[in-house]
């Protein structure tokens, strides 16, 4: 068990120990899951129920379900949760030769108000998707090079993003360039920033 101070003050959520602490569910025996210990889980297969089917995850404090429409395939479930998780829960995951491996995390979400995370581009191809106040998801890369501009809160950092940049190429560069104060966390295509403050991490 993770143990705070008495009256510690945090402003990043606070990642608990992964242990056995989440189920994760398909209806679709076609699109199946399978615990790989802790919270680990590999997803595999293709939804065959027309037209979707749900799968669930769900921890102590939390749950989500979500629906996957027919042919889909590992891929889309992490696409479709990396947007419905909520703040308390963080994915990672990986390719594997026959689908995907996830890993879960649970975290004690801060009391302090998270950042307000904008961007702005002169490349008017880029696409992009607020997830959350502090979160965003890139949806297309850009076509041309540009001057892409991060906001939190009231600060900002310009850079020059090179033509024909990717959705996931211009996610590691916003990620590696917030203003400073803040510090970003990069899954893919998706982005959030928390204020870099010092925070406690528990060990499993």
């Amino acid at each position: 068990m993770a143990v705070l101070p008495r009256c510690a003050m945090f402003e990043e959520p606070l990642y608990l120990p992964s242990l056995s602490r989440f189920r994760v569910h398909s209806e679709d025996p076609a699109f199946q899951v399978t615990w790989r210990g802790g919270s680990k889980f590999a997803l595999s297969g293709e939804v065959s129920i027309d037209p979707s089917a749900e799968l669930d995850v769900s921890s102590p404090n939390a749950s989500v379900e979500i629906s996957l429409a027919r042919r889909s395939t590992p891929e889309h479930a992490v696409v479709m949760l990396r947007r419905a998780l909520p703040r308390s829960i963080s994915m990672r995951h990986q390719q594997t030769e026959d689908g995907v491996e996830i890993v879960f995390q649970e975290a004690l979400v801060p009391a302090a108000k998270t950042p307000r995370f904008r961007i702005l581009s002169t490349d008017t191809m880029l696409r992009v998707k607020q997830l959350d106040e502090n979160k965003l998801e890139f949806l297309s890369g850009v076509g041309e090079e540009c001057l892409l501009t991060v906001m939190c809160d009231s600060r900002r950092v310009s850079m020059t993003i090179t033509e024909g940049s990717s959705a996931l190429a211009v996610a590691a560069r916003v990620g590696a360039n917030v203003p400073h104060g803040y510090r970003a966390l990069v899954d893919g295509p998706v982005v959030s920033v928390w204020k870099d403050a010092d925070f406690f991490s528990a060990v499993a």
